[in-house]
């Protein structure tokens, strides 16, 4: 059992009157809501606290869940004892040592049955008396772990060096992992202890720090992903800094994501919505809510061009949110840096924006909508927003949404551009097919494609082709046996060749397998992986360089990102 406090707050008539949703903890703003809300601008929110919520309208749920405005009051004919309460409250209480309930007197009586059942071992207390004196018991509750103090990030512009974020999506990788046997090391993510690659690559540091889209919040996946309420998750924030494994000097990052949402109208995330999730989450930096001005979106199937009136409505919706975003993050007294995301249509209204943001109070810009612009265009773009940020009083921070670009690195170091974020060399350890690992050398090599025949897609295939699944799969453990021995010096390159490119033509989807061999044997030749002293070309030899599942294929991305960072850095 976790040593977990669990604190039950009743709704609030007061609330944050704005549309779309909001985390429950932010869209109540009466007394009790305001001395957490307090507490956690000044504090990390206490990794032994959870906080709960009871509702007239959504019921017992956890406080992060996303909910509307509301206008509901529980009265005593609504607040009869809910069954699903006791069954809710029971799964929460397995992680918690004891529940602190703090409800009026129309709330209680629809949770005390729930209370009733819970085991002896939970203490439970219940807060009695008036507002005042529930105020003083909840900071008690709050204070209970010595808190950590919240230390905003202060960074300024014009720096020497580029940093580097990593953008996320969920990239966990099985610490345990066993390759010789090809098997998990457990059965789910929990059980398993699954880990972010920063992490496990460690002592190396791969990034400056993290990127994070709240885009997440409309799937099922990710650590932002969308909380139903009665999840334990839905309870505090996942602690993200701990998820990724970041030192001190590495920051976390926030955007909205406007790529997810980009054959929309208008953008599925609110300011409030993304002011209320930097601040839970603890980012660093937030970028304000943007839409970028795409010249095709695709609706409904079909490929619509947007015209220049419409695409003019897009630069005009980023601007105003951005003027909302920084009302909203000084009136909330948010201890996020706020980043004001630009979008224009040529780089004349880019640059117009760096000197109408910096009026707004703004010291952290963001270039979007960079990403399916060519090299020129970015070039043009980005030189007219250096010469606006010569007429900035103090040289405001400039950061690259999505993009690397080889050909512009020297440019983008002379005119000291900030910082950037690319997934680019995390995603081609899979997403190429000659362009997989990047060697110490500066030079990429092909990954040997061995696909796995238990794949669900891969398999469904093969049985529609009526293949002998049985032969595939013997040959397919001969040709994992042959690339460890081929790394222990045990067997003959030719042979090994041999049986790589006979297995790949047998599941390959395309007609380069042939066009492969060569470069096949250009890795297995010249053995990059062992010239490099990263802890995953270390600990697992040549996996890295095996074309095969998340475990091998995320860890060449990261090692293709640690191989970027020590570049950015002058290492490589």
């Amino acid at each position: 059992m976790m040593n977990k406090q669990l604190l039950i707050l009743g709704c609030s008539q007061t609330k944050r009157d704005c549309e779309g949703l909001l985390p429950a903890l932010d869209r109540y703003d009466g007394p009790h809501y305001r001395v957490v809300k307090k507490f956690l601008r000044d504090h990390r929110w206490p990794s032994d606290l959870s906080i709960a919520i009871l509702s007239a309208e959504y019921g017992l749920f956890g406080s992060l869940k996303g909910i509307a405005n509301y206008d509901l009051r529980i009265t005593p004919t609504t607040a009869r004892a809910k069954d699903e309460y006791s069954g809710i409250l029971e799964k929460w209480a397995k992680d918690h040592v004891a529940v602190y309930v703090s409800l009026g007197k129309d709330y209680l009586p629809a949770l005390q049955p729930a209370l009733d059942s819970l085991p002896n071992q939970i203490r439970q207390e219940r807060f009695q008396g008036g507002i005042g004196k529930k105020m003083r018991e909840i900071k008690n509750v709050l204070n209970h772990q010595l808190p950590v103090p919240r230390v905003r990030a202060e960074v300024e512009g014009g720096r020497q060096r580029r940093h580097y974020f990593l953008p996320d999506w969920d990239d966990l990788l099985d610490p345990h992992f066993d390759f010789e046997r090809d098997a998990f090391s457990g059965s789910t993510r929990e059980g398993r202890g699954d880990k972010h690659c920063c992490i496990l690559m460690k002592p190396k540091q791969m990034c400056d720090g993290i990127l994070l889209s709240l885009a997440q919040q409309r799937t099922s996946k990710g650590p932002l992903r969308r909380l139903e309420g009665t999840e334990a998750g839905a309870l505090s924030p996942l602690p993200l800094r701990k998820q990724f494994g970041l030192k001190e000097n590495q920051w976390l990052f926030g955007d909205c994501g406007a790529f997810s949402y980009v054959n929309e109208d208008k953008p599925t995330i609110s300011v409030d919505q993304a002011v209320a999730l930097y601040e839970l989450y603890d980012f660093n930096f937030g970028a304000s809510v943007d839409h970028i001005p795409i010249k095709k979106i695709n609706k409904n199937g079909e490929t619509r061009v947007l015209s220049d009136g419409e695409r003019q409505e897009r630069v005009e919706i980023t601007r105003t949110n951005a003027k909302l975003f920084i009302e909203a993050v000084k009136d909330r007294k948010a201890q996020f840096n706020p980043v004001g995301t630009i979008q224009g249509i040529d780089p004349e209204q880019y640059a117009k924006s760096v000197r109408d943001y910096y009026d707004l109070g703004y010291r952290h810009l963001a270039l979007g909508g960079l990403v399916p612009k060519r090299d020129s265009e970015i070039e043009r773009i980005v030189r007219e927003v250096m010469t606006a940020t010569d007429e900035c009083k103090e040289r405001p921070w400039i950061h690259l949404f999505g993009i690397f670009r080889p050909g512009l690195q020297k440019l983008f170091t002379e005119l000291k551009i900030d910082s950037f974020d690319s997934a680019t060399y995390f995603r081609k350890a899979w997403l190429r097919s000659d362009q997989n690992y990047l060697g110490t050398n500066g030079k990429w090599y092909a990954a040997l494609r061995v696909p796995m025949t238990s794949d669900g897609r891969t398999r469904k295939r093969l049985v529609a082709a009526n293949a002998d699944i049985d032969q595939l799969e013997q040959e397919e453990r001969n040709v994992l046996n042959l690339l460890c021995q081929y790394d222990r010096d045990e067997a003959p390159l030719n042979e090994v060749l041999d049986a790589v490119q006979s297995y790949d033509q047998h599941l390959a989807r395309s007609n380069e397998t042939q066009s492969m061999r060569e470069q096949y044997r250009r890795t297995l030749e010249e053995r990059p992986w062992k010239q490099c002293d990263c802890p995953f070309c270390q600990d697992i030899g040549i996996h890295i360089l095996i074309f095969r599942g998340a475990n091998r294929n995320r860890r060449r991305g990261a090692h293709n990102t640690l191989m970027l960072y020590g570049h950015i850095q002058g290492m490589y």
